[in-house]
């Protein structure tokens, strides 16, 4: 055994180079997989954690007020399947916003429930850096889920302001806390406030119950929460469906689960550096035994057997794979608790995590068994060179070879044609380095796809959307006539185009899977701009839908289904014409038309006009033009300060205060006042209000996604790096064992009078074919790719021109690494090898 490992230690001090280079790729592979490992296996103790800490109801209803009975707790505790049931209430509002650090209106779904009615759902241990003391001092505390913490940057004491209507409500943030059901921005986040609050909310907020219970670790699912809510309706002869939300155990632990993603992206970067890792130990080791096969036949001479040999290739890779996974276990440690806090940030709920050593070692040992496999395998082939084949270095008796690219026959660059011939020559070798190549050529022009679409920050978003992006989103009162008010901004010289749609006040409930949806009703979809299907068309008859590409892959609803739609105990069947991008509103937006919605609601009226403005107008500029001439909107009357100007027009200035309330709080369509001051009658009417609120959409979808267009940009720019990085050592190892191979003929040469650049560029260009072949094919599969991908994130557009530039500058890329690589040919003295 010691004769073995001092073969094994020779090898690696005579290529000390390719050593280091491939230390360097077993440690990225080791740091990364077993990272990622440890980074899934705390996503999956998450759900488990988040439960035991709070003490959570598994199973949760949210029900409208009007719909609820007290008989539900009953219906629902007779059952034999559930264990144990909750009631609580809460307020809850899809209309509420919230003032940004910039101070700007932001949606976001908010409820609001007391500490008591909390600690009936949950039992939610407090994150604060206050005193009790403190805390008793603020006038409204808050107590908001992870989620404010971590998407919305809020700490502890910072103020946090709710905007309802025209009312605006100012909190202190005293804590966050963990918590089940409305735990993120993206479904609403669910506040404790105190009962003082809760109480002045409850005037404007519409009251929800919550019905809360237990079914053994989700063993009824969804299909026992429909039964339930067929005997609920049934029982009351109220319509419950319409207006409620549920949460089962299977879909909170698939969400809360669902982060792992970027997890596993990792693993897929891991996964090419150690097929590369795998391609160039096997070639590298051929290279050795060829270099080395007349030392083999003396070894052989000397009493060495072939498995002498054979394992002392394998003990030399796994030392060099000992070493790598040394150092990238010391990563792991390091980068495992950032994984952690991403997957915190992105699931807004607390791990509570440890690093475990199983992943580590189950990871080391993957590595090492894979490499000893391989490193046996090629090593093996020792046997195949006895002591007298060794000697002719490895050729047989005869050997007739054929002559190709002969040098005679040369018309241009001689350079080329030595180039091409030594391709030829190691022909086999350069099939595994297409395969590197090719493997990272396609990580590489995928990703780039990826960040040339994301790097145009909203503007990738936007096309995904599912929605239009106005440049501004007017909601009108109740009397407005949508389509006349259209008409006339269309007369305004900034305006491009006015588009009368349905707001997002009301939902829709499908049927078939019992999910609320958003409906967008136009006249026509051809007047939409923002709206692509991905399959079949858009709805043209009164019975025609089209869902989101979300809706379709969960419910499994498809082009040409049959589905059920419900709104207030009206039920009608529409047919899916076509499947729609949506990254907005958790894909539950429905796609229907104007006459469609009305042979469901036959009151329905559009009630919101999507602005389109000329190139080269500031929409915050035209909004307050609006406001001037149409009188401001009902959701800019509520901080006025009314302490200036003639008594008359404080008056008049209170008035519209209480007339602009009413109508945004309370559902009041026209109101009169008149008031007498003196001799004097003070008078007005509610006809100037025609605009209830304007809002920017892009400021919003700004606010709730630049940030996945930002993770996106930074995980396609580490990628493209990884296998960059990953091209550069390969071809660096493939020079410098050429170099090494060939090191008396480049002498030759150099004796011949071929400079040594002359020689670099011959061997660098040796590559080439194999990286053009490479770069082609990677490319097409990163196409290939790009176009599977459309139907989960969005109609992704591909820059054919910057993707050739791409190819083209990867390939420079490849050339310079090789001829850099080639670099030690300047160390080669003609000299010296005669000397030799």
């Amino acid at each position: 055994m010691n004769k073995i490992v001092r073969l094994s230690w020779a090898n690696i001090k005579k290529h000390k180079l390719e050593t280091i280079a491939l230390v360097i790729l077993i440690a990225m592979c080791m740091l990364l997989i077993s990272s990622s490992l440890e980074g899934i296996n705390g996503v999956k103790t998450i759900f488990p954690n988040m439960m035991k800490n709070t003490e959570s109801f598994e199973n949760y209803l949210l029900l409208e007020e009007r719909a609820y009975d007290k008989e539900y707790e009953n219906i629902l505790s007779s059952d034999e399947r559930v264990e144990k049931t909750a009631t609580s209430e809460l307020l809850y509002s899809i209309s509420t916003n919230y003032l940004d650090e910039k101070g700007k209106e932001q949606a976001l779904y908010m409820g609001f429930i007391t500490k008591d009615n909390e600690e009936k759902l949950e039992h939610s241990d407090i994150e604060t850096t206050l005193s009790d003391a403190e805390i008793a001092e603020l006038r409204h505390p808050i107590y908001m889920p992870f989620a404010a913490k971590e998407s919305l940057n809020y700490k502890v004491g910072d103020n946090f302001e709710m905007v309802f209507g025209t009312k605006k409500y100012s909190f202190t943030i005293a804590g966050f806390y963990d918590t089940v059901i409305l735990d993120s921005t993206g479904e609403g986040l669910k506040n404790i406030v105190s009962d003082e609050d809760y109480h002045v909310l409850e005037s404007v907020l519409s009251k929800y119950v919550v019905l809360a219970y237990n079914d053994h670790h989700g063993k009824t699912g969804l299909k026992f929460l429909d039964e339930k809510l067929d005997e609920f309706e049934n029982y009351s002869n109220l319509d419950v469906k319409s207006g409620i939300r549920g949460w089962v155990y299977e879909s909170i632990k698939e969400t809360v689960g669902s982060t792992d993603y970027l997890l596993k992206i990792m693993i897929a970067m891991a996964a090419i550096i150690i097929v590369s890792v795998i391609i160039m130990i096997r070639f590298r080791i051929a290279g050795d035994i060829r270099d080395q096969v007349v030392n083999i036949g003396v070894l052989e001479a000397l009493g060495y057997t072939s498995k002498n040999i054979t394992f002392s290739y394998v003990l030399e890779y796994l030392i060099i794979a000992a070493v790598g996974i040394i150092i990238g276990t010391g990563g792991c440690f390091l980068m495992t608790p950032l994984f952690f806090r991403i997957c915190e940030i992105m699931s807004g709920h607390r791990m509570y995590g440890s690093i475990y050593i199983m992943p580590i070692i189950l990871t080391a040992a993957g590595i090492l068994l894979f490499i000893a496999i391989i490193a046996y395998i090629r090593a093996n082939t020792v046997k195949k060179y006895p002591p007298v084949v060794a000697f002719r270095k490895g050729m047989g008796d005869h050997r007739f070879g054929k002559e190709r690219l002969p040098l005679r026959d040369t018309k241009s660059s001689v350079h080329l044609r030595l180039a091409m011939k030594g391709f030829l020559k190691n022909f086999r070798q350069n099939i595994g380095l297409t395969v590197c190549i090719t493997i990272s050529a396609f990580a590489i022009v995928f990703s780039f796809i990826m960040f040339n679409f994301f790097s145009g920050g909203m503007n990738a978003i936007d096309v995904s959307a599912g929605m239009e992006m106005s440049d501004l989103r007017i909601e009108l009162m109740n009397p407005t006539d949508a389509k006349e008010f259209a008409a006339e901004l269309e007369q305004m010289p900034e305006v491009r185009k006015a588009t009368p749609t349905s707001g997002l006040n009301t939902m829709i409930n499908l049927t078939d899977c019992n999910e609320l949806m958003f409906p967008m009703a136009f006249s026509d979809f051809k007047v939409t701009e923002n709206i692509f299907t991905l399959d079949g068309r858009f709805p043209e008859h009164d019975n025609e839908i089209m869902i989101t590409n979300m809706c379709s892959r969960s419910e499994k609803i498809y082009v040409g289904d049959s589905v059920t739609l419900e709104y207030l105990n009206v039920k009608r069947k529409y047919i899916v014409t076509g499947i729609v991008t949506c990254l907005t509103n958790g894909g539950i937006n429905l796609y229907i038309t104007e006459e469609g919605m009305k042979r469901l609601i036959p009151s329905y009226s559009p009630d919101t006009i999507e602005l389109y403005l000329k190139d080269g107008i500031d929409a915050e500029e035209f909004r307050y033009e609006l406001t001037q001439k149409y009188g401001r909107s009902i959701s800019d009357i509520s901080d006025d300060d009314n302490a200036e100007g003639t008594y008359e027009e404080r008056i008049k200035a209170e008035a519209e205060r209480q007339i602009a309330d009413m109508m945004a709080n309370y559902g009041v369509s026209h109101v009169e006042y008149a008031i007498q001051s003196g001799d004097k009658v003070i008078s007005g009417n509610s006809s100037g209000f025609l605009i209830k609120s304007i809002m920017n959409i892009g400021d919003i979808m700004d606010t709730q996604l630049s940030g996945l267009a930002t993770a996106i940009e930074i995980m396609t720019t580490l990628f493209m790096v990884l296998s960059a990085v990953v091209v550069m050592i390969i071809l660096f190892m493939l020079m410098e064992s050429s170099i090494r191979r060939q090191r008396k003929e480049l002498g030759i040469m150099k004796g011949m009078g071929y400079t040594s650049k002359e020689l670099m560029f011959q061997l660098a260009f040796r590559i080439m074919p194999a990286a053009l072949f490479s770069v082609i094919f990677g490319t097409i599969i990163g196409v290939a790719a790009i176009s599977l991908i459309t139907g989960f994130i969005g109609n992704i557009s591909i820059n054919i021109p910057a993707v050739i530039v791409m190819d083209i500058v990867l390939l420079l890329f490849c050339f310079g690494c090789a001829y850099f690589g080639a670099r030690k040919i300047k160390k080669i003295s003609v000299y010296e090898l005669m000397t030799e």
